[in-house]
């Protein structure tokens, strides 16, 4: 008898248990109601994961989605502790890039009591998957994230079976900056991947990062296509391209296959990818 009592003592005592530590696991998602995004990416996750409502700052550079140009502008790269602090967030989702020149105020401000979290620079798509599931665990909305992540994924899948295997293959230059000096991206890039992701091959692959570079190199690596995203006009990028000595002798410029895009659409690592990987696809396989 008294060994029954004992072993209903247990039982019990490991149901109080349970449910202590079920409280406890549920409690370490905290609900965030004045969140400040620094980046218009990470702006673009947050509004995806339902909790646009809760958004009440974003960075001076944020154009979508519409409902931001209401809230309150803050310049990431030169932010201001005393206007943070009187915005009064409880969530701060910052860029790694912002830890090189704005650390000292981000982490004053974490004294304070605010959350500062620090999303990873996404250098390909399988990483902005993953930013996408970092602000999910943040936030609580790790379930939205996961069907976020899969959406996406879904839609990129429909960009890239549209591609002709026939053009597949295709050698493309990427031109960032025309002024003062040229820059194009290589390996270990969001534009690289993108590239690879629909088939293409980027002419600087075997660089890593941001590569300042020169026209005599970019004839003997001779594109098939060459896409500008500096922000000028796709005729002005045509004609200042036949302008360029030694140009005539690229194949994207004997074939006139010369581009301008948007940058936001195909460098901006969030919900919209596939909207960008789709033109820049059209662009690349015109």
């Amino acid at each position: 008898m008294k060994g029954i009592k004992v072993i209903c003592f247990i039982f019990i005592a490991l149901l109080v248990l349970s449910g202590c530590q079920t409280n406890q696991k549920t409690s370490d998602h905290k609900a965030y109601h004045r969140i400040i995004s620094l980046m218009p990416s990470n702006t673009e996750i947050l509004y995806e994961l339902g909790l646009e409502k809760s958004i009440i700052g974003v960075s001076t550079v944020d154009d979508y989605p519409k409902g931001v140009k209401d809230k309150q502008q803050f310049d990431a790269f030169n932010l201001d502790y005393e206007s943070l602090l009187k915005a009064k967030p409880d969530l701060i989702v910052a860029h790694e890039s912002n830890k090189s020149t704005q650390e000292k105020v981000l982490n004053k401000l974490s004294k304070s009591g605010v959350k500062v979290v620090y999303v990873k620079d996404a250098h390909s798509i399988k990483e902005m998957y993953q930013s996408f599931e970092q602000i999910g665990k943040v936030t609580g909305k790790e379930q939205e994230s996961k069907d976020l992540v899969n959406r996406v994924k879904g839609e990129i899948t429909e960009v890239v079976k549209d591609i002709p295997k026939k053009q597949q293959g295709k050698k493309v230059f990427m031109e960032i900056s025309a002024q003062p000096d040229i820059y194009t991206a290589g390996s270990d890039t969001f534009y690289d991947d993108m590239l690879r992701e629909i088939k293409a091959k980027n002419i600087f692959h075997d660089e890593k990062g941001w590569i300042k570079t020169d026209k005599e190199i970019i004839v003997k690596r001779n594109p098939d296509v060459m896409i500008d995203t500096s922000g000028q006009t796709e005729s002005t990028y045509q004609s200042l391209n036949k302008k360029r000595d030694g140009f005539d002798q690229i194949q994207a410029v004997k074939d006139n296959h010369i581009h301008a895009i948007d940058a936001n659409k195909i460098s901006r690592p969030g919900p919209r990818i596939a909207e960008g990987l789709n033109e820049l696809a059209d662009k690349v396989y015109d």
